[in-house]
């Protein structure tokens, strides 16, 4: 099959400029794969495209468009990361996959396909972004408070892994410092676990006094039962 060069440069533009939209997103979200990483792994996968239609008319072209797929398999695992019991890294790596079949869409001459898919892959990273910070949010006003006065700060990082140890969600919610260099850390825990948070820190080295506070509801103290 013959393609007039001007109908090439379209589709690997197309491919770019959808992939650099999803790219600056990513950047802008300071992720590790960007602009330049999104967009060459767009034009990339166009390119691909491209070739398997007007190099091999004999061939399976399919064949191209699968490899493709197993190759950014590669890619976007080398994006996805560990750190402590959290794993991150994944929705850059789902970007990246999909900036490719963006790629492909747009090598096969679908620019509608790619375009239309361009629009639900922002809508979804931008708008699911507004709901996850709604649901964390929620989640966070209805967790137990820990204030822990510790004699040292320099025990914060190690309190930090005891915490994680016994509960995955304990998060930082403030830090003061006090003149006498003691300092009062207050953390958000599963309620169901604060308790028992509370009593073993009660007995952690460099630990001055561990208080377990009201939930958070709402925003506000949450109000007696009485």
């Amino acid at each position: 099959m013959t393609m007039e060069l001007y109908d090439v440069l379209g589709r690997l533009v197309l491919a770019a400029v959808c992939a650099a939209v999803v790219g600056f997103e990513r950047e802008a979200s300071h992720k590790a794969a960007g602009l330049r990483t999104h967009t060459l792994v767009g034009v990339g996968a166009a390119l691909f495209t491209v070739v398997s239609i007007v190099g091999f008319d004999e061939a399976d072209q399919s064949r191209v468009a699968a490899q493709i797929v197993t190759g950014i398999g590669f890619l976007g695992a080398g994006a996805i990361f560990r750190e402590g019991h959290f794993v991150k890294g994944l929705t850059t790596a789902a970007g990246l996959w999909a900036v490719a079949a963006l790629g492909m869409a747009a090598g096969s001459g679908r620019y509608d396909i790619a375009t239309l898919g361009t629009i639900v892959i922002i809508t979804v990273l931008l708008g699911f972004r507004v709901i996850d910070a709604y649901v964390a949010r929620q989640t966070r006003q209805h967790r137990d408070r820990l204030e822990i006065v510790i004699e040292e700060t320099d025990l914060l990082k190690d309190l930090f892994k005891f915490m994680k140890r016994i509960d995955e969600s304990a998060e930082q919610l403030s830090f003061r410092r006090q003149r006498d260099g003691s300092g009062v850390l207050t953390m958000g825990a599963d309620p169901d676990r604060s308790e028992m948070l509370r009593e073993m820190l009660s007995v952690h080295r460099g630990i001055r006094e561990v208080e377990l506070l009201s939930p958070l509801f709402f925003g506000h103290e949450r109000p007696d039962d009485t």
